[in-house]
């Protein structure tokens, strides 16, 4: 890697009600604006009929391209 400025950002997150969780994921992968390939990404948010929330969850906080001048080098959501 380049020698450039490396940062490292983290979120911790709360999911209080997962339904709208999902429905927000599922509004942002049907918007025509993304980036996202719509019926690759919705086998993602639904796991065997269960809401898979780290899934909703990249669908919502991880860029579908970074910002301009950057480059993602490594993202993970993990269960706490």
């Amino acid at each position: 890697m380049p020698e450039t400025n490396c940062f490292r950002v983290l979120l911790d997150v709360r999911v209080l009600d997962e339904k709208a969780l999902y429905e927000s994921a599922l509004r942002e992968v049907n918007d025509p604006s993304t980036l996202l390939i719509a019926v690759d990404t919705l086998k993602l948010l639904n796991d065997e009929g269960g809401i898979d929330e780290r899934a909703c969850l990249a669908t919502l906080l991880d860029p579908h391209a970074p910002p301009a001048g950057t480059e993602i080098v490594h993202a993970t959501i993990e269960r706490l």
